[in-house]
């Protein structure tokens, strides 16, 4: 990670001294803004970077995108949201529906791949569904405006309950990870730990909310014990991968159906889906 800041920078150590010295020297007396993005896979040495340097640079700030905090003194934690979803059930038309920030992604980026493609009476509920059913993930949206050339939205949302095998055209120069939907939730899935991979499967078998308690009762068992489900289920929340609900006093938790899909399709794998529904 210091070589990486250290090569955007165009700096260089000179032998025999650390990276990070060089880095902290440069920065030290300068105002700048550094962006380190993805930092998920290298989350400790990301931290350990960070902290020298905000150390020894007092005009440094840094923005870090990560799939969870990188823990470090003075950090800040802003939680992007899904892009605003609307309610299919809901009859709306065009101009309504382009209010909602998936509705406006998916229409741009269809646009783009069938050119004269754009939001009417006719396409109007199709779009909306298929907004919905994908959470507002931006990057299943991007897919699922990839196929919009030969279906229709009709009927590109009447098939997204095979989602993993319909939204697979992507970017042929994005990194692997982000040319499919699963290998983007595999991404994820693979910086797990045994417990957070096990924990996460077997939520799978909640349709809807689900409360703490119940979380303890059904997902326990078989090397995960019920006193460790509350602390892999906060950090299951750190990675965006469960949802927090406040409702009054109460927390709820659920998985957004695109990520309960995968995490359902992990639990049939592991041959646990009828234990765990039981």
């Amino acid at each position: 990670v210091a070589g990486a800041v250290a090569e955007a920078l165009d700096l260089r150590a000179l032998p025999g001294r650390a990276v990070v010295d060089a880095l902290g020297e440069e920065l030290a007396p300068r105002e700048l803004l550094l962006v380190l993005d993805n930092c998920e896979h290298v989350l400790n040495e990301s931290a350990s970077l960070v902290d020298a340097l905000l150390r020894v640079a007092p005009g440094l700030t840094i923005l870090a995108t990560s799939r969870e905090p990188l823990r470090v003194p003075g950090e800040v934690v802003f939680r992007v949201p899904s892009l605003a979803i609307p309610d299919p059930e809901r009859p709306a038309g065009p101009e309504e529906l382009l209010r909602y920030e998936a509705v406006r992604l998916f229409v741009e980026r269809a646009a783009a791949v069938a050119p004269g493609f754009s939001l009417s009476a006719e396409t109007a509920a199709g779009v909306a569904r298929i907004c919905f059913r994908l959470d507002g993930l931006p990057l299943a949206l991007e897919l699922a405006a990839a196929r919009i050339d030969a279906l229709a939205p009709d009927a590109l949302a009447e098939r997204l309950d095979d989602r993993f095998r319909l939204l697979r055209t992507g970017s042929r120069t994005a990194p692997t990870r982000q040319q499919t939907l699963e290998a983007t939730l595999q991404w994820s899935h693979d910086l797990l730990s045994a417990a957070e991979a096990t924990l996460f499967r077997r939520l799978a078998v909640f349709a809807g909310g689900f409360e703490l308690e119940a979380a303890e009762e059904v997902c326990s068992g078989d090397s995960l014990e019920p006193v460790e489900v509350a602390d892999v289920l906060a950090r299951l929340v750190e990675k965006s991968l469960v949802v927090v609900e406040h409702r009054g006093g109460a927390r709820r938790y659920r998985l957004l159906e695109t990520i309960r899909a995968y995490a359902g399709a992990r639990l049939v794998e592991v041959a646990e889906r009828n234990a765990v529904a039981r």
